[in-house]
């Protein structure tokens, strides 16, 4: 591609949803730096938050711990009453953090692309 031909700005859109040419995308306009310091670093940092936190809160935070002091059943194992576990358990949100950050950046490369592919198009009239 010469550096004076116009982009394809629907063809943009398309490169920057699929992983590998979305990084093509905006190393054809020229924003690839750009591209790295508001979309890709912000993502990596939020990710990586996310995992060593809930790391974290799986390994270290366990509430089953080898010191908790269970009490011994009364009765044998096939004879104790079940208790329902309804509301026992915490909902960790770090999955729906993710999938909400993930659709943010990738909405937010697509507003970049078309926005600078308009750009790069006006300079190249």
């Amino acid at each position: 591609m010469s550096p004076t031909s116009k982009v394809s700005i629907k063809w943009q859109i398309v490169f920057s949803l699929i992983s590998p040419l979305n990084i093509w995308a905006f190393y054809r306009i020229k924003k690839l730096q750009k591209y790295f310091l508001y979309v890709l670093a912000p993502s990596m940092v939020i990710s990586s938050l996310l995992f060593g936190i809930g790391f974290y809160e799986m390994t270290l935070l366990d509430p089953l711990t080898p010191d908790t002091k269970y009490p011994e059943p009364s009765l044998p194992p096939n004879m104790t009453p079940i208790e329902p576990q309804v509301g026992k358990f915490d909902y960790v949100p770090y999955p729906l953090i993710g999938i909400i950050s993930s659709v943010g950046f990738s909405a937010f490369s697509i507003y970049l692309v078309i926005i600078w592919s308009r750009e790069w198009n006006e300079t190249r009239n």
